[in-house]
């Protein structure tokens, strides 16, 4: 028997498609109709190496992964939204908060936009309303996330965001036969009180 959301799980994704509308990008929590665009960026083995997959992901998984989600950061301790440009309503990308730590009050976030929509603002906007609703809303005091040095379109894009470059980890990915350098970025939320 599926498992019926409760009341506050209904009002946090009526809530997150309300709030997560920003510019040029809109946030969405991903339904049924998104398992073939999440299909094929997941299982595109050049990206892989980002997030450290190593073999496809079949159509059931990634439908049941939609059906299980409740679409809120604290039961499900991950979040996926997909980003859809305004001026096309078309799928442009995906944002995934993860490894949320309730009691350090911390997240890693990550972004993917295909190519076609980069170069528009849509990453950056994205980006800026995810933070607004993890530091306002969720109240979480920190966000990180991984990038590789050699990668400075996502750099130039964090720090446009407000986030650091806090470490380097040498030799930490290795794809392409050839280990690469990658960089850790964290964003300290002005305003979180304890």
């Amino acid at each position: 028997m599926a498992r019926r959301p409760s009341q506050s799980c209904i009002h946090i994704k009526l809530f997150l498609i309300f709030m997560l509308n920003g510019s040029v990008a809109f946030l969405r929590t991903p339904d049924i109709s998104d398992v073939q665009f999440m299909l094929d960026i997941e299982n595109n083995e050049r990206y892989w190496h980002l997030s450290g997959v190593t073999s496809p992901y079949s159509k059931k998984d990634i439908e049941q992964f939609i059906n299980e989600s409740s679409s809120n950061l604290k039961t499900d301790c991950q979040l996926r939204l997909v980003i859809i440009d305004i001026s096309t309503k078309k799928r442009a990308g995906l944002l995934d908060v993860f490894e949320y730590e309730p009691l350090h009050k911390r997240a890693g976030i990550g972004i993917f936009l295909l190519e076609e929509f980069r170069g528009h603002g849509l990453a950056s906007d994205a980006l800026r309303v995810l933070i607004q609703y993890l530091f306002k809303i969720m109240k979480l005091h920190q966000l990180w996330c991984n990038i590789l040095t050699e990668n400075t379109e996502s750099m130039k894009l964090f720090n446009g965001a407000g986030f650091n470059q806090t470490a380097i980890k040498k030799d930490w990915i290795f794809h392409n036969g050839k280990f690469h350098d990658e960089a850790i970025f964290q964003l300290i939320n002005p305003n979180h009180r304890v």
